[in-house]
Formats: structure tokens, C-alpha cells, sequence
């Protein structure tokens, strides 16, 4: 039984954070499924392949200062709206440079006029994310329950639009190659919804953006302990969204655009599927999260215990969820996506392997954050991204798509285990992992 006031208020907000998880995913993989197949492959890559290459700059639109920010407002609420204003501030600037870099690598890389526009798209819809340092305020106030509604908003508006534009196609009223320009514009509907959604709320509980202001010294201040966090946010948004850009690129002077932009759209349909699987480690990862930290603080030994289990846990799941689906990721895709995508099913089936290091990963964030690794995350970050694209350029050329999957399995295994190896702390956490994995059946309830 729940006693305390405080534990019932965080529990309600998990449960209000869990649940836009579901509905945002089971939103977006429906809609999903209908646009990649009005679209086809080559189009949905094409759509694909422009969001991959703005997602290389997404971090600075962040800046790094989001999990800073909740945790100055929650020890500093009497600072909130300069807290706010200059957060605000520093995401607007990263944002222009963010659009004036995605502008730049456009015509650096002389892309035609329909995927430079659809980049610019993108890219612009971006500079309305400032207004989501109202979400932090809501979070440092253990209130997610108000930011998920608008966020629930945003997921079913864009849902409706996407819709609209599959009716479009289907109807003949637009054409697939027509309607890709709008699928972009659905990004600028987005964000100018949840805007609107978290300006209108945050006046509801009695503030304003116009009470918002900038000092130099909260810049300074937030700047100087949000650099490391921003450029570990490019490392991963790199990692994550490169493998997109590389198919196309090196692929496409090889056997011609339209090949190309295919291969992207099958690599992109697998990826989607196997990210909405995501979600699962991480809501195991913060739940465990408060006992492994009080573990830490009471007796090292229950730390290791309890950081063992987690590892048993994590690898149990990938048992669960990647050997079912690496032998039904082909006949799941042909029914959800049509047979045009059956390729997709192989690449879904590899993708599942890649569960294993995310699952493991995820975990391995739990003994980041107590022993304060933060600068070996960082550098464990660069290296694997670094080792991404290298091996892309490899086997990309020669093995297409099941190359950089390939390649993001490689550059998994070292960031996550090999590198461990370096420091006395993390082959301790090492060695956590590997008899984690070994000895998966003996999971208990740690005391």
C-alpha cells in the first residue's frame, strides 16, 4: 500500500508519463504504417532520409540544458522565470544554428530542390521548441499529468493530419511525390501545437512568458554545466539518425537515387519498429532507478546485488521480446506494412540482435549515473559514434542496409562493453554485466 502523499504524487506522475508512452506509440506506429504505404518505399526513404540528416542536429535545438533545468527548478523555484527566460534563450540560439547548419549541408551537398526544401521544413519547424522549457517547469513540479495532455494533443493532431494526406493519396486528390512537401509541414503543425498547448496551461497555473527574462549570468551558468551534455547529445543523435544519410549517399551515386532512397525507406521501416520497442528497458531502467541509488548509499554490496539484477532483468527481456521477433519480423511486416516492404522483415530480424546492446546499455545507465561517469559516458559516446560511421563507410557500399546494421552492432559491443576495460571502476561494472547475462535464470529480489 501506498502511505505517503509524496509517494502517491510520484506514482501518478510515472503513471501519467507511462501512459503517453503507450498511446504515442501505438499512435505513431498506426500512422506510421499507413504513410509508408501510401508513400512506398522510395518516397517514405526519400521523407526518411531528410529528417535523418536535420536529426544530426537535433541536440543543439536541446542544448543539453533540459535535465539541468528540472533540476535548478526544483532547488531553485524562486529563480523560475529566469530559469525559464534564459533556457528558453539558449534553446532559441541553438535552434538557428541548428537551421542555418541544415541550410549550409544542403547545398553543401547540392541536394535537389525537393529534399533541400524538405530539410529546411523540418529544420524550421524546430526554432517553436523553446516553449518546451514550460515541460521542465512542469516536471521540476512533479506535474507531468498537465504536460502529457497537451502532448496527447499533439500526437492525435499530427495522427489526423498524416491521415488526411494518406486520404489525399488514396483518393487521388494528391499525388504520393505531391503530398511528401506537406508530410514535412506536418512537423511545423506539431510543434506549433504543443506551443500553444504549453503556453495556454502555463498560464492556467498562473504564469507568462512574458514575465520570462535573460541574464548573462544564468547563460554562463547553465552553459558551463550543459557542455558536456550537449555534445553527448550529438554523439547520440549522430549514432542514432547517421546510418539513414550514409545509406543514401553512398549508395546513391552507386546505383542511382530512386535505388537509394528505397533501401533508406526498407532500413527505416525496420528501425521505427524495432525503436518502439525501446521504451520497455527504460521504464524497467527509472523504475529500478530509487533502489539502486538508495543501495548505493546503504551498503555496497546490495548495490552490486541490486545492479546485478538489473543486468538479469535486462538481458531476460531481450530473451523475451528479440528471439520471437528475429524468427516473425518478416511475416509482421508483410502484414502491417504490405509485401512491397518484405526486405524490411530481414533487416527487422538483425535489428532484433541490436536489442540485446540497447537493452544492456539502458542499464548500464543506472551505474553511470551513481558513480558519476559522466565524462566516460561522453567519451564512450564519441568513440561509438566514430566507430559508426567509419564501419558504415565499410560495409554500407558492399552489404547496404544489413551493413549498417552491422555497423551499429559493432560500434555497440565497444562502446558498451569493451571499453569498460579501461578503468578499474567500469571492468568491475563489466564483469556485473557479463555474469548478469550468464546467469540470467538466477534473478531474485534483491533485500
Amino acid at each position: 500500500m501506498i502511505r505517503s502523499e509524496g509517494s502517491r504524487k510520484y506514482l501518478k506522475n510515472f503513471s501519467w508519463l507511462f501512459a503517453e508512452r503507450i498511446i504515442r506509440l501505438l499512435v505513431v506506429l498506426v500512422t506510421g504504417i499507413y504513410v509508408a504505404r501510401y508513400l512506398g518505399d522510395t518516397l517514405f526513404g526519400h521523407l526518411n532520409y531528410a529528417t535523418g540528416f536535420v536529426g544530426l542536429f537535433f541536440a543543439l535545438g536541446a542544448m543539453g540544458i533540459d535535465d539541468i533545468l528540472v533540476r535548478d527548478l526544483v532547488k531553485h523555484p524562486e529563480q523560475r522565470d529566469e530559469l525559464l527566460g534564459t533556457g528558453a534563450f539558449i534553446k532559441l540560439a541553438g535552434t538557428v544554428v541548428m537551421v542555418l547548419l541544415a541550410v549550409i549541408g544542403s547545398v553543401l551537398k547540392d541536394m535537389d530542390g525537393l529534399t533541400a526544401s524538405l530539410v529546411i521544413v523540418i529544420a524550421s519547424a524546430e526554432l517553436l521548441r523553446p516553449f518546451s522549457v514550460i515541460d521542465h517547469w512542469f516536471m521540476s513540479q512533479v506535474k507531468a499529468g498537465e504536460a502529457v495532455k497537451v502532448q496527447m494533443v499533439q500526437v492525435f493532431a499530427s495522427a489526423a493530419v498524416k491521415l488526411g494526406l494518406v486520404a489525399a493519396i488514396a483518393n487521388d486528390v494528391l499525388s504520393a511525390e505531391d503530398a511528401l512537401i506537406w508530410f514535412a509541414w506536418v512537423y511545423v503543425v506539431e510543434n506549433t501545437v504543443i506551443s500553444i498547448g504549453y503556453l495556454v496551461i502555463y498560464q492556467r497555473h498562473g504564469g507568462s512568458w512574458r514575465s520570462w527574462r535573460v541574464t548573462r549570468a544564468m547563460s554562463g551558468h547553465l552553459l558551463h554545466q550543459s557542455w558536456p551534455m550537449l555534445i553527448y547529445g550529438m554523439a547520440l543523435y549522430i549514432q542514432a539518425r547517421i546510418d539513414q544519410v550514409m545509406i543514401k549517399d553512398l549508395l546513391g551515386s552507386k546505383e542511382g537515387d530512386a535505388s537509394a532512397y528505397a533501401e533508406v525507406g526498407q532500413y527505416s521501416v525496420a528501425l521505427k519498429m524495432i525503436e518502439s520497442l525501446g521504451f520497455l528497458p527504460v521504464i524497467v531502467q527509472k523504475s529500478l532507478a530509487p533502489a539502486i541509488t538508495r543501495a548505493k548509499v546503504q551498503d555496497q554490496a546490495l548495490y552490486a546485488d541490486r545492479l546485478l539484477n538489473q543486468y538479469r532483468l535486462m538481458f531476460l527481456l531481450f530473451l523475451v521480446t528479440a528471439v520471437p521477433l528475429y524468427f516473425m519480423a518478416e511475416p509482421i511486416i508483410v502484414m502491417l506494412y504490405g509485401e512491397e516492404f518484405r526486405p524490411a522483415g530481414f533487416l527487422l530480424s538483425l535489428f532484433a540482435i541490436r536489442l540485446f546492446f540497447t537493452n544492456m546499455g539502458t542499464g548500464k545507465s543506472s551505474f553511470i549515473t551513481n558513480e558519476s561517469l559522466f565524462k566516460y559516458s561522453l567519451f564512450t559516446a564519441i568513440v561509438g559514434a566514430s566507430l559508426n560511421i567509419g564501419i558504415n563507410y565499410l560495409l554500407i557500399p558492399t552489404y547496404k542496409s544489413i551493413g549498417a546494421i552491422w555497423a551499429t552492432i559493432g560500434s555497440f559491443l565497444v562502446s558498451i562493453f569493451l571499453l569498460d576495460l579501461l578503468l578499474a571502476r567500469t571492468r568491475e561494472n563489466l564483469r556485473l554485466m557479463v555474469r548478469g547475462i550468464l546467469t540470467f535464470w538466477k534473478f531474485h529480489r534483491a533485500t
